[in-house]
């Protein structure tokens, strides 16, 4: 056997004596037992090679950049056997299909100098069989797990298992476990203590549609699964727990997206009592500092910038901007609201309606249709978008607006958003925050389109100062624009003297590359702030008794200020793995129609367990 030195992880069984990866010309003439799955047969002139994969795991020989020994390469974990005719692990191997599971035992030998392969760990040597055990025998696959292998992600989630055993997966899985570790180390060493909150608990509004459980004992009764541990962060703040964390799991019945796992994901929650935001961001920064330096080598600089949330809007048309490259929207009102003859122009300022330009690099080149496209976004957001575009060449300039604004108007355009020959100037009328947000949308897909932004920047920034109230369209009435929980800014008297769409407050924001990471607040502490800030909303202080008891008793008890954060777990792993998808960084996730396809979730149960449960089923209406 070969003097690997094993780590602990790794213990010697009847299987195997070592690692597939572990193999190096040192070993040559010894006699080796190892385990894994059949990757691979090629049959040479009588002769039988086989590729050997085993699990990917921790190894002492095999340190990653990132300073721990976590293994998960495809070519680290791969060693190539030989088999010769006449004896019956010959036979047996040649019987096999991939990807059957099976324990060989042989001796390390030097490959030829030909047949040296670089591109594995153990491409300089090969392991002569003298005994095959055949572990487990495969059927046919529904498709390859060679690495780099198309498959398509019904296929990858209905047969999740067999994905893994292509290689990225695990070892994105067991840098996440690196990083879950990472978390709490940094965390624990800066005074907060990890605690569990309960995953049963009870029913509140907080934004998103809840997972109801029923429960047995108490017919007609449900528990729910939590939207986040918020109230009973905010409880240990109020019990005497200075500083809280825990990777929470985090439930809410919404759609999926890019960036979103439906159903069920999990965050870095974080509560801080006697803090203030500053002491939030500070240790979120160092959080992410110290994350980032140990399992990336792109840039993130430090310390964040800081933008408002109408500052970030009126800027960049959006509340998650990817701050990699510029493309700001300039605000052209006072240039030319009513001082052209162009009626959109001409009437904005009269129609309380802003007009916004942004430049668009290279949009002569782009076809009508692009433009086209932008317009009907702009239109379906209340506004109307047009635009000019400057060809390369110094000849005419193009669309709808050089046929309807004057030389010095066009120039105006061309100053503020700093266009030249080949680009275009895209605008939007309409009120100033739509016709932000209709420029804010094409300014991400011209990013992306023209590959602006640096692959090797993450460009972290806090969002602050968000309004604490926004109006319902359909109703009118005022709704809570982010968490109810949040503290005012002005505290009582702002919610007393301002319009409720003037009141800022002390909410925040994480967003990384156009991504948002994390929400967080300083919190309402004050029974009678909090009784004020959700009257606005139309809650009575009746309702809020009902719907948060605990909270509302004991904030009755000396509650000291507090602040937290919860960056999500999953969204940030994506983003440091730089994935287009969250599926891709978590072991088994639902698809985007919140299906598990793997298990079959959700599944009808059976008439028994509908009457443990009181319950009965009501099928949806018929149209």
């Amino acid at each position: 056997m070969p003097d690997t030195h094993p780590s602990e992880a790794f213990v010697p069984n009847r299987y195997r004596d070592t690692r597939c990866g572990a193999l190096r010309p040192s070993d040559v003439g010894s006699q080796v037992r190892l385990a894994g799955w059949v990757s691979a047969k090629r049959d040479h002139g009588g002769l039988l090679f086989c590729d050997l994969r085993d699990p990917a795991g921790p190894d002492s020989d095999l340190p990653s950049h990132d300073g721990g020994y976590l293994r998960g390469d495809h070519n680290d974990r791969v060693v190539q056997l030989v088999l010769h005719p006449g004896d019956g692990a010959f036979e047996t191997m040649a019987r096999l299909r991939l990807e059957s599971a099976v324990s060989v035992t042989g001796t390390v030998a030097q490959r030829p100098a030909a047949n040296v392969n670089p591109k594995l760990s153990t491409g300089q040597v090969e392991v002569e069989v003298s005994s095959l055990e055949v572990l487990s025998s495969a059927e046919v696959l529904p498709f390859s797990v060679e690495r780099e292998s198309e498959v398509g992600d019904e296929a990858r989630l209905t047969y999740r298992y067999l994905d893994m055993r292509r290689g990225p997966l695990v070892e994105r899985l067991a840098k996440r476990a690196r990083f879950a570790q990472l978390v709490r180390a940094h965390l624990s060493s800066r005074g907060f203590l990890e605690i569990q909150t309960p995953v049963l608990t009870v029913s509140s509004p907080e934004g998103a549609r809840d997972y109801l459980v029923p429960s047995r004992l108490y017919p007609g009764e449900f528990y729910a699964l939590p939207q986040a541990p918020q109230q009973f962060k905010q409880l240990l703040m109020v019990g005497g727990v200075e500083r809280y964390f825990q990777i929470a799991p985090c439930f809410r019945d919404e759609a999926s997206r890019a960036d979103r796992s439906p159903g069920e994901f999990y965050q870095i929650d974080m509560e801080m009592a006697f803090a203030t935001q500053e002491d939030v961001f500070r240790e979120v920064e160092l959080l992410f500092g110290h994350v980032v330096s140990a399992l990336s080598t792109k840039r993130a600089p430090s310390p964040f910038p800081r933008l408002s949330y109408a500052d970030a809007i009126a800027r960049y048309g959006t509340d998650k901007p990817d701050l990699r490259f510029g493309l700001e929207v300039a605000d052209v009102t006072a240039d030319l609201g009513g001082r052209t003859e162009l009626p959109m122009f001409a009437e904005a300022p009269q129609r309380g309606n802003a007009i916004r330009a942004m430049l668009a690099p290279k949009g002569a080149d782009r076809s009508r249709s692009w433009f086209d496209t932008f317009a009907e976004a702009a239109r379906s957001g209340g506004c109307t978008g047009s635009w000019l575009q400057l060809p390369a060449d110094g000849g005419e300039w193009k669309g709808p607006l050089s046929r309807k604004l004057t030389a010095e108007e066009m120039g105006a355009l061309v100053a503020a958003t700093g266009a030249g020959p080949g680009d275009a100037v895209l605008t939007s009328v309409g009120p100033a925050r739509s016709a932000s947000l209709a420029l804010g949308q094409v300014r991400s897909a011209i990013g992306r389109d023209l590959g602006l932004a640096d692959p090797d920047l993450l460009a972290f920034c806090w969002i602050v100062d968000f309004p604490m109230y926004e109006r319902n369209e359909e109703t009118g009435q005022w709704d809570f624009s982010h968490n109810p929980f949040s503290m005012p800014q002005g505290g009582l008297e702002a919610l007393e003297a301002k319009d409720p769409g003037d009141i800022v407050a002390y909410q925040y924001d994480v967003v990384c590359n156009g991504i948002e990471l994390s929400s967080g607040a300083v919190r309402n502490h004050l029974p009678e702030v909090m009784e004020k800030a959700f009257a606005i909303a139309g809650y009575s202080r009746e309702r809020i008794e009902r719907s948060f008891p605990a909270l509302w008793n004991a904030f009755r008890y000396g509650p000291p200020p507090h602040a937290g954060i919860a960056p999500g777990f999953d969204r940030f792993f994506m983003v440091l793995e730089d994935q287009p998808n969250i599926r891709e960084v978590i072991a088994f996730p639902l698809n985007q129609a919140a299906r598990d396809l793997l298990m079959g979730a959700p599944a009808p149960v059976t008439p028994g367990q509908l009457a443990e449960l009181h319950l009965q089923v009501v099928g949806p209406k018929k149209p």
